[in-house]
């Protein structure tokens, strides 16, 4: 544990020397950011790059607004509320989000902050005399900028592509590049940070205990291969998943629960995570206040609420008997301090023991072996069989004490891709799987419209609540601009968010997304 406060106090001190930039930093995304006579040896190098790790943090702070809000995960939990912020989620649990909506913003300008940031490390890299540190300082800031480039190409569609430090003016006159685009630079920076399968990339294998959480070859590897997949390259994205699974070491843990323990942080089922420190560093992870019950006791702070899990969502755990992984997720009642049992779920994924509001310890996991098993047999399924696919299934089941699935279950590639999709909902509930998931499977608009059209809430104060149900839903019309007379419906351009006003106001060439 006293590795992991080392390698933060060096992130700390990147954060100081990125302060003297601060009127860059509050300036429009896509800009300037920072002298380049500042990065002149090893050490400032290096200091940037653990910066580059750092601003990844104010995006996965905003990520679960834009896309476990916006799958059948989740809900808003006071559907009527004219808080501004629930009245925000609320738009983006509907689907109505607006040019405007501050925390899409919030989203965007943190991305485009972080893709300068790293951008900077790139164009100031010749500076390093240590041939190998170089290597390694490129292969992870050329991981980052992919990673925050592929989650911007799934949320946005078409985005500026920035691989340089641009000034005002350039940066003013920018064009959004097509989406092919973007996926080219983002397979080039993660083919040169991990290397292609067999093959040696940037990024070391592993690091020692004083730098657990830096991106490795083997994260390189699994998100060019995510990447892959969702461009449908079967073929590499199973090349790489496979010398994941036979050479990289990482393994299921024995226990669900271990996975996500702050005393158990970077294990070996932990390919990649966004790192969190508590204890009033300033570095503390949001999470257990945003999602514990509002007016609850549960953590230091106040809690909110946010993102409460679907009713649809424990009944899929219910229904397919899974204790292990939901008491892990969720816990659907909570006892307050005046010890009356309150019958709303909540997430229950990040909670830890802290002492100031907004500095739990919880770190945010990007990518995990779990993950690798369930893409290999999605891959199987669309490529092979029914029968190589229930392996990879089974072995994440079989973890969770759930029976293994028999071809007799599943006879069709349909009825394994539901399988698999349902499997991962249940594996990966609240790590901003799920709308990503049904993105790439074509699924969005058939889930979320049943979602939108059968999601109740029920009473919250009595356990036999459902026989004072509601359509939740339905609280919430007036939001909803396209509701038909067969119920919600969901149109291909809400599967894009828009791009933010104040980019477009001063983007004189940029083009918003169609709908909005």
């Amino acid at each position: 544990m006293m590795k992991k406060y080392i390698n933060f106090a060096l992130m700390l001190l990147a954060i100081w020397v990125f302060s003297s930039c601060e009127d860059y930093l509050d300036m429009d995304p896509i800009d300037q950011l920072g002298e380049g006579s500042f990065y002149s040896n090893d050490e400032e190098l290096e200091m940037a790059t653990i910066a580059c790790y750092s601003s990844l943090r104010s995006l996965s702070n905003e990520e679960w607004r834009l896309t476990e809000v916006r799958s059948d995960n989740a809900r808003l939990y006071i559907k009527n509320t004219g808080d501004a912020v629930n009245v925000r989620l609320r738009q983006l649990d509907n689907f109505t989000v607006e040019t405007t909506h501050a925390e899409n913003q919030a989203y965007w300008e943190a991305a485009y902050k972080a893709i300068n940031n790293c951008n900077v490390v790139l164009e100031n890299i010749g500076v390093v005399s240590d041939a190998n540190l170089k290597n390694q300082l490129e292969g992870e800031v050329r991981f980052i900028r992919a990673y925050i480039y592929f989650n911007l190409v799934r949320l946005y569609g078409p985005v500026f592509l920035v691989t340089e430090r641009l000034s005002i003016d350039e940066g003013n006159n920018l064009s959004r590049s097509s989406v092919q685009d973007v996926y080219e630079v983002i397979k080039s920076d993660l083919v040169m940070a991990g290397g292609e399968s067999g093959s040696t990339g940037l990024l070391p294998d592993s690091y020692d205990d004083a730098d657990l959480g830096r991106a490795t070859s083997w994260a390189a590897k699994t998100l060019l291969a995510k990447v892959y997949l969702t461009l449908e390259e079967y073929s590499s994205a199973k090349t790489l998943l496979t010398d994941v699974k036979d050479n990289s070491g990482y393994a299921l843990l024995g226990e669900y629960e271990d996975v996500f323990d702050v005393n158990n942080e970077m294990n070996e089922e932990i390919i990649f995570a966004i790192r969190y420190l508590s204890g009033g560093y300033g570095q503390g992870s949001p999470f257990a206040n945003y999602f514990a019950p509002r007016d609850g006791s549960l953590v230091s702070g106040r809690s909110y609420s946010y993102n409460t899990p679907s009713n649809d969502l424990i009944e899929a755990y219910d229904a397919e008997g899974d204790v292990i992984r939901k008491d892990v997720v969720m816990y659907d009642r909570w006892v307050d301090d005046s010890g009356n049992e309150n019958f709303v779920p909540f997430v229950s994924k990040y909670l830890s023991e802290f002492e100031n509001e907004l500095d739990a310890e919880n770190d945010w996991i990007v990518l995990r072996y779990a993950d690798v098993l369930l893409m290999l047999a999605e891959i199987e399924n669309e490529t092979s069989s029914v029968a190589d696919a229930l392996p990879y299934v089974n072995e994440v089941r079989n973890r969770v004490d759930l029976d293994s699935i028999e071809v007799l279950d599943v006879p069709t590639q349909w009825d394994m891709k539901l399988a698999i999709e349902k499997e991962r909902r249940l594996e990966f509930a609240f790590e901003n799987h799920r709308f990503y998931d049904l993105l790439r499977t074509n699924r969005l608009t058939a889930v979320m419209e049943a979602h939108f059209n059968d999601e109740i809430i029920i009473n919250t104060i009595s356990e036999e609540g459902a026989v004072d149900s509601e359509l939740y839903y339905a609280g919430v019309a007036s939001d909803m601009s396209y509701l038909s007379e067969d119920g919600r419906t969901l149109q291909e351009w809400q599967f894009l968010l828009p791009i933010p006003n104040s980019v477009i106001t001063v983007a004189t060439n940029a083009t918003q997304n169609p709908g909005y």
